[in-house]
């Protein structure tokens, strides 16, 4: 099986485990509470492209410090009334 997995990929799989895992009562040590209503996205720019497909549910979009945030991202956030948080 030779197919890649880009990081963002990944990290949307690991946060549905831990969702499920969470959900079913089953303890992770040293895991903090999983919040299904946010989205964490590590990428440097963050535009449309980025998040689609990504928003449904979410109430809160956590950025880098330093990511720059489309104009258009962020009036698409506002319209589903999604908090911009940086970190």
């Amino acid at each position: 099986m030779n197919q890649s997995f880009d990081p963002e990929f990944i990290d949307r799989i690991v946060q549905e485990v831990i969702r499920r895992l969470v959900s079913r009562g089953l303890v992770l040590d040293g895991a903090a509470s999983v919040d299904e209503t946010e989205l964490a996205v590590s990428d440097k720019v963050v535009t449309l492209a980025t998040l689609d497909g990504k928003l449904l549910g979410v109430k809160r979009l956590v950025v880098g410090g330093r990511s720059i945030v489309t104009p258009a991202v962020k009036d698409e956030l506002k319209d589903r009334s999604i908090e911009l948080v940086r970190r």
